[in-house]
């Protein structure tokens, strides 16, 4: 199962990938590993050769938000998002002091998507505008919210610093 996310407007909003630093490299310039395991050491990906491909230096460069329209899906109907337009959005949005200490590469990654949000959010709303994100399970019907989770922030003045997770049934109504 996938926890997806949701992202509700009063105007539409660009979609796309954001965030993501890459360059383009034939598969066949790429360094290959010696570890067994590893998928061109599996199977044979020749023809895979002269094909040019995304390649990340670090894994904060593999860090983005992806974000896709699902305002006409007939399942919309079924988010408790009262916007007229809703986005699906990726990316890693789990923060913890024990992240922080534990595997601070990965916190920077979860830190890099939620400020991609957060600022995609800021460019697109208006001063005393709203925008809702509501996340659940993809196979978890009816979708409802709970409202020990449900929260209201104010875009400018919220800093995901320390701790912060988008949670299953969570409502935020995020202000500006």
């Amino acid at each position: 199962m996938t926890l997806n996310h949701y992202l509700g407007s009063d105007r539409p909003l660009p979609a796309g990938s954001f965030g993501y630093v890459y360059t383009y490299q034939k598969y066949s310039d790429i360094p290959k590993s010696d570890d067994k395991h590893a998928l061109h050491n599996i199977m044979d990906l020749s023809h895979l050769n002269d094909t040019y491909v995304q390649v990340f230096e670090t894994e904060l460069d593999a860090s983005g938000l992806d974000i896709g329209d699902v305002s006409s899906m007939p399942w919309r109907k079924e988010l408790p998002i009262s916007k007229p337009y809703v986005y699906g959005f990726n990316g890693s949005f789990t923060l913890s002091k024990e992240m922080k200490a534990q595997n601070p590469q990965g916190y920077a990654c979860s830190l890099k998507c939620i400020r991609l949000l957060l600022s995609h959010m800021n460019e697109h709303m208006a001063a005393g505008e709203s925008m809702e994100i509501y996340s659940c399970w993809d196979s978890d019907f009816p979708k409802t919210i709970n409202p020990d989770l449900d929260w209201t922030l104010h875009l400018p003045d919220f800093e995901p610093e320390g701790s912060f997770n988008l949670a299953d049934k969570q409502f935020i109504r995020m202000t500006k």
